[in-house]
């Protein structure tokens, strides 16, 4: 096969493995006003050792993420 023809065949095959989604839960951002409507919610709450206690709502079965790497804290729901 010539080198011209190699091009195109590597590209291609170079271009999907970037654009898959990376697997596992979506994550959204968090909401931190108790939610007046909208169905059920979950408190979440946990803490960072700069930060200190935090708490946010998600969805009724969205587990709660917390992550004290970065500042400042992130505070995400995941969708399972």
């Amino acid at each position: 096969m010539r080198p011209a023809r190699l091009f195109p065949l590597l590209l291609f095959c170079a271009a999907p493995a970037a654009a898959l989604p990376l697997r596992g839960p979506a994550v959204t951002d968090a909401v931190y006003v108790r939610p007046l409507y909208g169905g059920p919610y979950r408190h979440c709450g946990g803490e960072c050792v700069k930060s200190g206690s935090l708490s946010w709502f998600c969805a009724a079965r969205a587990q709660c993420v917390l992550n004290c790497a970065i500042a400042p804290p992130s505070r995400k729901c995941a969708t399972p």
